[in-house]
């Protein structure tokens, strides 16, 4: 009985000294946790069983465990470092792409501009000119009647609202007389 209290009290001693999730050393408080625990059932099997085993053997598997947990954060860490890298590197690659991108798409267009301007003659510059006031009138006719058919559709809305009110009234009138 005495063991189990001993190897009892040694366990949550250890739990309660690790620290939570986000802990920078979680392997190795792991590895210690695991170690003292396995140690400490190896030394309870070793000799007399007694707490002395018991102690030695959590000690040493702790230790043991705690330096391999160590090594499992080290390595962890370092595999963050590298993926931060990797990702840092790629967001770089992306933004060189976007920027060579908006290059190009400023030369192409730099491109048809020159080749327009190189080959336009005066009569083709009128012929834009009348195709551009073509399209100005026709957009300003469109928004006229755009205009007007909101007009229209306001002022019917809001007859409805006066019908709508009116009968109403009405409906309250006939009640009226059909109760006196």
């Amino acid at each position: 009985m005495m063991k189990i209290l001993t190897t009892t009290a040694l366990l949550i001693s250890i739990l309660l000294s690790t620290g939570c999730q986000n802990n920078p050393n979680r392997g190795r408080d792991i590895g210690m946790i695991t170690g003292a625990i396995l140690g400490g059932i190896a030394g309870a099997q070793m000799g007399d069983g007694g707490d002395i085993n018991i102690l030695a053997g959590a000690a040493i598997g702790g230790a043991l465990g705690g330096m391999t947990g160590d090594q499992i954060d080290k390595r962890q860490e370092a595999l963050e470092a590298a993926e931060a890298q990797r990702q840092y590197e790629y967001e770089q690659e992306v933004r060189e792409q976007e920027k060579l991108e908006k290059e190009i798409k400023t030369l192409e267009e730099q491109g048809v501009h020159d080749e327009i301007a190189r080959r336009a003659t005066t009569d083709d510059v009128r012929a834009a000119e009348r195709e551009a006031a073509r399209v100005e009138a026709e957009l300003t006719a469109k928004k006229k009647a755009f205009e007007e058919s909101q007009e229209r559709a306001r002022r019917i809305q809001e007859a409805q609202e006066r019908i709508a009110k009116a009968q109403e009234e009405l409906a309250e009138l006939e009640r009226r007389q059909n109760g006196d």
